[in-house]
This record gives structure tokens, C-alpha cells and sequence, in this order.
């Protein structure tokens, strides 16, 4: 399997080895690590890459991803960080039209070619003694607008959605020694057609990079629904847990609140099974709401046969029921009166690099004015908005990565025809759209502060939507 920018312009080609979306928990290796809050089972590559810049494809250093191939006389630039920030190019501000207007007259299937830069980058690293011998995966968190990923030479995957992880396996390319990690990052691929939001227009690797293993028992996916009954006073806990299992698994699974146990349950899990579900009935757990964000915590302990530790997650579980009644929003029962703002993941300092600190720092004013809720303008945010959110109290709009303004505007000015929309009826469209309403849902499926889900923003309508 090879890698072609041929392909680059192909609705149709969204991603290639790329592991399915998952939720966003963390995991350790043990309850004295996740009381630190710092993973074994995680290695940042975070901090300078090698980087060569090309304005085009064709610039692009032939053989550059080769282990013989010496990058380390290459220019250094931080990860995460956009290339404009960086010195190359320069950031660009339009709303209603597409960032290559001007450059290159083009329509939906094609992309500019002589202008379309790639950031080339390079990571030389050494695996970790922890993670000698297990599965070893790489979290791009945040690629605008696509990345190719290469290990040692060998072809790895592609992934496109500038928004959401794109988390690929490394095992069967690793080397004992040096490993040499290189990717190309092209500013604009097909899914950039989807991405025409009214926003600074960056690119490059701007969210965490980090390396992972996985235990032999690992919870790779969690699915934590809180069921109130209908006078919203007691609850049904579902936790529905995806596995990959090598060995047979006992789980241990409890809700508590801070040092206090209010409920559990324990199983075991054949080696042959991938999948298990819980239900605890809770007694009377206290709502979360804007007012009063109530959050329990949920352990869910993996174990050996021979009862040792193998992996740990401890997830906050916030009890609510969001539903229409005679057709008005209303939460836990009582009417809901939305006091929002729309917010960009964005810093004046660093673009969309955004840190805890960035975020905190943007909530803290909303919750002293009043301000109960957000809606994530115009794409999926850093996942701490999300924890934040949980922890505040504040309501999420949370919306999918898809605007089509520059498209629609050229319609309602009566340029083109209904039959230009996009995604419009146009059915080549719908799987990367499909795929991308599935990232966000199933890396942020567990946050109770998400009320509604956006299925994008300003792309006018049609079949596909």
C-alpha cells in the first residue's frame, strides 16, 4: 500500500489505516498513577519536530520519510504549533469566500495545485523501555487539513478532519534503536471544501502528539449513559465497555462520590469476548445542571487472572435528562432558558493552540456574567472544553466539522445553480460526512455538559444533511 496525492482530491478519501473513533478517556496502569494524573502508558512527542516547508506537491523532498534519508540539518519548529505562526506563510482571515479564491479557479473534485503548501515534518525517537513489547499507537489530536503518515520508511495511514484524533497503530513498523516518524501535512485536501468556516485559516500539527501502548487488558472504548426515570429522582447507570483482551479479565467496576462508595459491580470477562455491559441502579443522585454541575466519579478497574492491576479509568459521570416538553428544551424537568456564546477555540498569542490554562481562562469570565452555555463554533474543540464544561457547568453545543459558506453564497447570489450545493444531494459526499458525525460523537459521547449536536454550520441543505 503507497500513498498518492492523486487521491488528495477525492471526496471518497477520508482515511486509510486509521483506528475507529473512541471515546476520550484516559487510562493507567494503576490507582497510585492515576492519582498523579501521569500515564505510563503515554509518551508526548510534543516539543520541536525537524520541518521542511514546500509551496506545493511537487516541492515536496523526494524520499524524504526513508531512515537513510538525514533530516536532522532541517530547519526545527514546535509541535503543536500552526506553520504560519511559525514563520511560513501567514495567517489568513475570509468568511465568505474559500481561503484558495483568487489563486486558482476551481470547483468541488479539484484542489489548487500550484499553490497548495505541505509541511513535511520529522520526529526521531526512542520507544520507551514501557511500551517495549506491547501495542504502540500515535494521537495526531488536531491535523489541518490532512495527514500521511509514515514510520521508518513504511507507508502508515491517512486521515483527514482538521477537528478530531487521527490515531493510528505503529507495532508492526517499529525498530529497537531509532525510529523515525515523518508525515506530510497538506494545507488543503477534499475535505477542505467542507471546511470553509469564518476563521483565521491556518495548518500543520496544532493539537498534542503522543505515543501509546496498551496492557494486555485494555478498555479501548466506554459508552456512560445516565437513564433518570420520569420523575427525574432515581437512575439507571448503563456503561457499556468495548475490549481488547489477550488474556481472560475481571472488572471491577464502582461510582463513588469523592471517598464515598455508592455502587459497584464485578465480572469476568473471557479472552474471546470484546464486549460487556453494566447497569447499577443509583438511588437518588444529585442532578447536574449549569447551576449546581454535580459530577460522580466511575472506576472501572481491569484485572488479571491472578488479580493484579492491569488497567485503570476513573471517568466523570454527571446524572441528567435532556428532552422536549410541548416542544420547549427542558433539563432534569425543569425548562432550560439559554444565556450562550459562540466561542473559537482560538488565542491571539497561538491560533487554535490552545492549552487548559487558554480555555480556563475563556470560561471563568462566562460563568461570573451569567453566561450558562457554549457552542463550539464551527468545529470540535480541544477535549479539555469539554472537561471544563462537565466541571463548570456550562451547557455545549457541540458541532461538527462541515461549512460550505463560499459554496452556497455563489447560489444565493444567483452565480450557480441549487444542483452546486455542497454536501447539497451530492451522495460522494456523504461517508466523509458521515465520518466526521461520528469522530466527534464518539470521542465526546460522554460529557454530560453536551446537549445538542450541531450536524455543521451555513451549508445550505439537501439529501446529504
Amino acid at each position: 500500500m503507497r500513498y498518492s496525492t492523486t487521491e488528495l482530491a477525492n471526496p471518497g478519501f477520508f482515511s486509510e489505516n486509521r483506528i475507529p473513533a473512541h471515546s476520550d478517556h484516559s487510562f493507567y496502569a494503576g490507582l497510585d498513577e492515576l492519582a498523579s494524573g501521569k500515564s505510563s502508558f503515554v509518551f508526548s512527542l510534543n516539543g520541536y519536530w525537524k520541518f521542511h516547508h514546500a509551496l506545493n506537491a511537487a516541492q515536496v523532498v523526494e524520499g524524504f520519510e526513508k531512515p537513510e534519508y538525514n533530516c536532522h540539518c532541517w530547519a526545527d519548529i514546535p509541535v503543536p504549533a500552526h506553520i504560519q505562526m511559525e514563520g511560513y506563510g501567514h495567517p489568513q482571515y475570509v468568511n465568505v469566500q474559500y481561503p484558495w479564491d483568487g489563486y486558482q479557479d476551481i470547483e468541488p473534485g479539484q484542489l489548487p495545485v500550484d499553490f497548495n503548501p505541505v509541511a513535511s515534518y520529522v520526529k526521531y525517537f526512542y520507544l520507551p523501555k514501557t511500551m517495549e513489547g506491547k501495542r504502540v499507537f500515535i494521537s495526531f489530536q488536531g491535523a489541518e487539513s490532512c495527514i500521511a503518515l509514515y514510520l521508518n520508511g513504511e507507508y502508515v495511514g491517512f486521515s483527514s478532519d482538521s477537528f478530531t484524533p487521527h490515531d493510528f497503530e505503529l507495532t508492526p513498523y517499529l525498530r529497537s534503536g531509532e525510529n523515525k516518524i515523518a508525515c506530510r501535512v497538506h494545507r488543503w485536501c477534499a475535505g477542505s471544501w467542507l471546511e470553509d468556516q469564518d476563521f483565521m485559516r491556518f495548518s500543520g500539527l496544532f493539537r498534542d502528539v503522543f505515543l501509546y501502548c496498551i496492557p494486555e487488558t485494555h478498555l479501548e472504548d466506554l459508552c456512560v449513559k445516565t437513564l433518570l426515570d420520569d420523575q427525574y429522582k432515581n437512575a439507571e447507570l448503563v456503561a457499556d465497555l468495548k475490549l481488547i483482551l489477550t488474556e481472560a479479565c475481571h472488572i471491577v467496576i464502582q461510582l463513588m462520590d469523592g471517598e464515598r462508595k455508592i455502587i459497584g459491580e464485578e465480572c469476568t470477562v473471557m479472552e474471546n469476548e470484546t464486549t460487556t455491559s453494566f447497569r447499577l441502579s443509583v438511588n437518588s443522585p444529585t442532578l447536574w445542571s449549569s447551576e449546581n454541575p454535580k459530577l460522580y466519579q466511575l472506576y472501572i478497574i481491569l484485572k488479571d487472572a491472578c488479580g493484579n492491576i492491569r488497567e485503570v479509568v476513573c471517568e466523570n459521570v454527571g446524572f441528567r435528562r435532556f428532552e422536549l416538553i410541548d416542544r420547549i428544551m427542558h433539563l432534569n424537568g425543569k425548562r432550560i432558558v439559554f444565556k450562550g456564546v459562540n466561542r473559537h477555540d482560538f488565542c491571539s498569542e497561538t491560533g487554535r493552540v490552545t492549552t487548559p490554562d487558554i480555555i480556563r481562562r475563556d470560561l471563568i469570565p462566562m460563568k461570573r456574567n451569567n453566561i450558562n452555555a457554549v457552542r463550539t463554533s464551527h468545529y470540535p474543540n480541544n477535549s479539555t472544553l469539554y472537561r471544563l464544561c462537565d466541571e463548570l457547568g456550562l451547557y455545549v453545543i457541540d458541532e461538527n466539522n462541515m461549512e460550505t459558506h463560499g459554496i452556497w453564497e455563489q447560489i444565493i447570489a444567483g452565480k450557480k445553480d441549487i444542483s452546486f450545493a455542497l454536501p447539497g444531494d451530492r451522495p460522494q459526499w456523504r461517508d466523509i460526512l458521515l465520518d466526521r458525525v461520528n469522530s466527534i460523537y464518539q470521542r465526546d459521547k460522554n460529557h454530560p455538559s453536551i446537549l445538542i449536536w450541531s450536524c455543521g454550520n451555513e451549508s445550505y441543505g439537501g439529501d446529504v444533511i
